[in-house]
């Protein structure tokens, strides 16, 4: 089956007849072009099938992808950090509530002993 795409007659299945993949390229030279390639491509033994779906960026864009991925993929990584710090503060959180449940328990039972107590010195008096 033939299909054009971006100005190219793309094959959809690859030289060893498995059916070829759609893929994105994140390098330098190619950021964001699509290509097609065996589904086997790169693998030891595979199948070299291998064809571009998009046409070549022009050198601009081959300049600022790069720079924008690199802007994410740090911003990612400080998102992944601060939820990591937000989790560990939340346990705190759970932590410090866990005790002041069981503080406030303790005072609740120490004031019933100390009005039972109480009522018990009265009753004897």
């Amino acid at each position: 089956m033939w299909r054009r795409t971006s100005e190219y007659v793309v094959d959809d299945l690859c030289h060893c007849g498995r059916n070829s993949i759609v893929k994105t390229s994140w390098t330098n030279l190619n950021p964001g072009r699509r290509y097609k390639a065996c589904t086997k491509f790169r693998e030891v033994g595979g199948c070299h099938y291998f064809s571009w779906i998009d046409s070549p960026m022009c050198s601009r864009a081959q300049q600022i992808i790069p720079g924008l991925l690199k802007r994410i993929n740090k911003h990612d990584n400080e998102v992944v950090k601060l939820k990591d710090e937000v989790q560990k503060l939340e346990d705190v959180v759970e932590k410090l509530e866990n005790e002041l449940k069981k503080k406030r328990s303790r005072d609740r039972w120490m004031w019933t002993v100390l009005v039972l107590s109480w009522i018990v010195v009265y009753l004897m008096m």
